[in-house]
């Protein structure tokens, strides 16, 4: 992502209430928790009665966690995720 994309993303996780400060920091290196973090509050904000597992420790784990994020975006909000992008 670059640097205004990362600040824009940075701004409106903070405008829409996010509980955790995200520093542009955070995404120099891969920063799988912090996706999967992000990811698991907005569905549980845009779809507060779903139910998505968010166990991340395995890769088979967090494949699934990404295919049911995206399943749940697809169906509800009609956003079809790259969740290739999102793994690495």
């Amino acid at each position: 992502m670059s640097f205004r994309e990362l600040r824009s993303f940075t701004e409106t996780m903070k405008a829409l209430g996010y509980p955790r400060l995200i520093s542009m920091e955070n995404f120099r290196i891969a920063n799988f928790e912090l996706v999967a973090d992000c990811l698991y509050w907005l569905v549980q904000r845009y779809y507060p009665g779903v139910d998505i597992s968010d166990e991340i420790s395995t890769e088979k784990d967090r494949v699934n966690f990404l295919q049911s994020v995206a399943q749940v975006m697809l169906t509800k909000a009609q956003m079809k995720l790259k969740i290739k992008r999102l793994y690495f």
